[in-house]
Parts: C-alpha cells; sequence; structure tokens
C-alpha cells in the first residue's frame, strides 16, 4: 500500500498525535521510577495505536500494513541477532 497524500485534515491530526507521542516519550525519559516509566510507554502506545486508527478511517488496509512491516522489522532484527552469535 501506497500512500503519497493525505488531506490537510488526516495531516494535523497525525502532526498532533505524534507530538503527544514525542512528549510522552520524554517524559519516560526523565522517569524516576519503573512505575512512571510503564505509565508513559503506555500512553506513547495508546497514541500510536490512536494515530494508526485514524489514518486505517480514511485509507482502509493501513493498520495491516503497519503490522506487515513491524513483523518483517522483528524478523530482521532477530535474523541479525542470531547472526552475532
Amino acid at each position: 500500500m501506497s500512500m503519497l497524500l493525505i488531506d490537510q485534515e488526516t495531516k494535523d491530526a497525525l502532526q498532533t498525535l505524534y507530538g503527544e507521542t514525542i512528549e510522552a516519550m520524554e517524559l519516560a525519559k526523565k522517569s524516576p521510577d519503573l512505575d512512571d516509566l510503564a505509565a508513559v510507554f503506555a500512553v506513547a502506545f495508546l497514541k500510536i495505536g490512536h494515530a494508526i486508527g485514524f489514518v486505517e478511517q480514511k485509507y482502509p488496509g493501513f493498520a495491516m500494513d503497519v503490522e506487515a512491516k513491524r513483523q518483517r522489522v522483528l524478523a530482521a532484527l532477530m535474523e541479525q541477532a542470531a547472526a552475532k552469535h
């Protein structure tokens, strides 16, 4: 699936969600304990999920494309780790 152009509404919404996700990850770097860190990561995952869901509404199949790419990245990382050992 190739998405070259997105409308301004989608672009603005994604920009907001990305900003919130980055803010959550910045808070994670300052986190004093694991409970706070876990909570901040949970927020970041939630925001990423919202962004994927938002795009999926306008571009059906996007979430499946993201998952397929996630699986390819995981497989490549596992392959790379196995090659080092």
